[in-house]
């Protein structure tokens, strides 16, 4: 390892947020069609179940979690992967992922040779689109396969419902387009008012239906993590739950999924570090930069190898949180580019080299994603996204 500074990932909890997430959805879908038939053999029950995929996000580096060993954990309990960008996708393949991986991210001209070379299922939001990747294919004489991207709301990419016929006929124009699926996103499906949610799944089951009367085989996905914690409604074809596949609820309102297989769903993401120098320090002297943090007291300051250059926010400058020896420490100064400092009094348990949590847990405490996020300001999808590769991920 080139830093002192580790993400630990739980491989273990990881493969039970999966196992989890499969248990919710069999559930579901099998409440569903229990109450819409009482006549359901085992056999026509398994074969419903079957066909309801798994598609585990893993841009942005695996939210954090790692891009390459995500992948390679995820694989045996996952249908799909998802990234956002042709390199992302080449990555997974040159690390031997072979699952079907679907490009999220719009697509320019000159990537298109590499998206087909690796074999990557590709968004297509618009006619233009459309004919950008057919021309290639008819040149080249290839053919991919192709996800269309319809706006149900988020008003970020893809056709409106009402073009959507418009863009099928474009694609079945060309035989080197294989329409595999038909993809939209939910826009506040972690929100308490499940208005716009409802009308965002109603206006994708008339694209659905539409979908499945050219070809009952097309992949229909809508739900996110929201989707599959509040809105079985959206499950479809395949779900694409991202941040509760690392652990986390998109709403804290959590309290439908007490009695449900998602209550096994925890984080498997800790932030760790060690103690690189102490040193005791006089009362009344400034630390760290600018000199925001005053001692009250003759006291001892650590010194601990992670800053803003590794993604840990400099925001939490004298408010961010720390266990050593299973003490709970609050940061002391302006978090550096490299470094973090803190005091821990006189009589302070903290000597080189012993581990520092910065989230996760030691003994008996913990400090949580959400608290950091919080002092942040921000979302926890921000707060992972932001550690950069400078801190080595250890699955254990």
């Amino acid at each position: 390892m080139s830093h002192t500074t580790v993400i630990e990932i739980d491989s273990q909890q990881f493969i039970t947020n999966l196992q989890a997430i499969r248990k919710e959805i069999d559930a579901q879908v099998s409440n569903r069609h229990k109450s819409e038939t009482q006549v359901f053999t085992t056999q026509a029950f398994a074969t419903h179940m079957s066909k309801t995929k798994i598609c585990l996000p893993v841009k942005a580096n695996a939210y954090g979690h790692g891009l390459v060993g995500i992948a390679k954990l995820a694989q045996p309990y996952v249908d799909y992967l998802a990234v956002s960008c042709l390199d992302e996708g080449i990555t997974l393949r040159q690390h031997g992922i072979d699952k079907p991986i679907l490009v999220f991210g719009a697509f320019n001209k000159d990537e298109i040779a590499g998206l087909i070379a690796n074999n990557l299922e590709i968004t297509v939001s618009s006619q233009y689109k459309a004919e950008q990747l057919a021309s290639h294919c008819q040149a080249t004489n290839q053919v991919c396969r192709v996800h269309l991207k319809i706006d149900t709301g988020m008003n970020r990419v893809g056709v409106k419902v009402t073009s959507a016929r418009g863009l099928f006929e474009c694609v079945q124009l060309y035989p080197q387009l294989q329409i595999t699926g038909v993809y939209s996103h939910l826009a506040s499906s972690d929100s308490d008012d499940p208005t716009f949610t409802l009308e965002q799944i109603a206006s994708f089951k008339s694209i659905v239906d539409y979908a499945k009367s050219i070809n009952p085989d097309i992949i229909c996905h809508l739900a996110n993590s929201g989707g599959v914690c509040y809105y079985p409604g959206a499950y479809f074809d395949m779900v694409r739950p991202g941040i509760l596949s690392y652990g986390y609820f998109p709403s804290r309102k959590i309290n439908k999924i007490i009695t449900s297989p998602l209550n096994q769903i925890k984080p498997c993401f800790s932030l760790k570090s060690r103690i690189i120098y102490t040193k005791m320090v006089d009362k009344d002297k400034g630390i760290s930069y600018n000199q925001t943090y005053i001692t009250k007291q003759y006291t001892r300051v650590v010194t601990v190898p992670i800053g803003y250059g590794d993604g840990y926010r400099r925001i939490l400058s004298n408010i961010g949180e720390v266990l050593i020896q299973g003490k709970k420490y609050t940061v002391a100064g302006s978090i550096c580019m490299d470094m973090l400092l803190v005091d821990i009094g006189p009589n302070g348990q903290g000597r080189v080299e012993d581990e520092v949590v910065l989230i996760g847990c030691q003994g008996n405490e913990e400090i949580t994603l959400a608290s950091v996020a919080d002092k942040c300001n921000t979302i926890i999808y921000e707060v992972l996204c932001g550690f950069n590769d400078r801190i080595p991920r250890i699955y254990i």
